[in-house]
């Protein structure tokens, strides 16, 4: 049986990654993804070098956006217009991927390497 959503997001084992607070660009890009999405957004997730460290001035920001079900073409034409505003107005790149509910949900994919890294190491913006 699947895991549910709110389980998925209490599996964060690092506390001091949780406790950290996000850029003001991602909580931007949270912001937007929640205003295109509507009822559609559920969380995201930061995860990579800008919240573990090592991260240099170049990186990127690598962010996970879980959707209850797939986008639309119209909500993905605008989430990456807006995402490029938002990019260039901060000076910064997102690696922005995203997964539905069903996906998230999926035992294959919760405990995959990539899902298992952005659940374990990255904080819920």
């Amino acid at each position: 049986m699947p895991l549910p959503l709110t389980v998925v997001a209490m599996k964060t084992r690092n506390a001091n990654l949780s406790s950290r607070t996000p850029d003001s660009c991602v909580v931007e890009l949270r912001e937007m993804l929640q205003e295109v999405l509507g009822d559609d957004f559920v969380r995201l997730y930061h995860y990579g070098s800008r919240v573990e460290g090592g991260a240099d001035p170049e990186s990127d920001y690598d962010v996970l956006c879980v959707t209850r079900r797939p986008l639309s073409r119209r909500q993905k034409d605008e989430i990456m217009d807006r995402r490029m505003d938002i990019e260039l107005s901060h000076a910064v790149l997102f690696d922005l991927h995203f997964r539905h509910g069903g996906q998230t949900n999926s035992a294959s994919l919760l405990y995959s390497p990539f899902m298992d890294h952005v659940i374990s190491e990255g904080i819920v913006v």
